[in-house]
């Protein structure tokens, strides 16, 4: 959220807001000093600090996400199905096929893209499919944690 200002009867405060994780930053800063507003040159000081405080956290919350990220490459929708594996039906020279759609994110922040026909393979088999395009290109190993709940996720489809 960054630093937002708020005027309200108690006193003139900074705010600075950032969620990293589970742990909330609220923090304040207080404009006033026995109810009297500080001279200027002191509110620099603490406008300063602000945002000061605000960069570290930022900083924090980017590395914790690219921790996240880097751990965990595979995210999940709240119904069970993986992020960038979806079912569709397309139309092909007037008939409709059944496939997957493939888009996976590389860490390099590229993206590689593939279909694989459910009508050609079935279901099954092009779901298995499906999840170890996923493990090859993001390089996951079979006996993870991730892999079996991908695995898990077929009821969703």
């Amino acid at each position: 959220m960054g630093v937002s200002e708020n005027n309200a009867h108690y006193g003139h405060r900074l705010r600075v807001y950032r969620k990293i994780g589970d742990v909330i930053y609220d923090e304040v800063y207080y404009l006033t000093e026995n109810g009297k507003p500080v001279t200027k040159k002191r509110e620099r000081e603490i406008r300063a600090l602000a945002r000061a405080r605000d960069r570290e956290l930022l900083a924090m919350q980017k590395e914790y996400q690219q921790e996240m990220e880097t751990a965990n490459p595979i995210k999940f929708h709240s119904d069970g199905r993986i992020v960038g594996l979806t079912r569709q039906q397309q139309q092909n020279k007037g008939r409709v096929v059944d496939i997957f759609k493939l888009r996976i994110r590389l860490p390099d922040g590229s993206i590689s893209w593939g279909s694989i026909s459910i009508d050609l393979h079935g279901f099954d088999r092009a779901f298995d499919m499906a999840l170890d395009r996923i493990v090859e290109v993001l390089g996951i190993n079979r006996r993870t944690k991730i892999y079996r709940k991908m695995k898990a996720a077929k009821k969703a489809y």
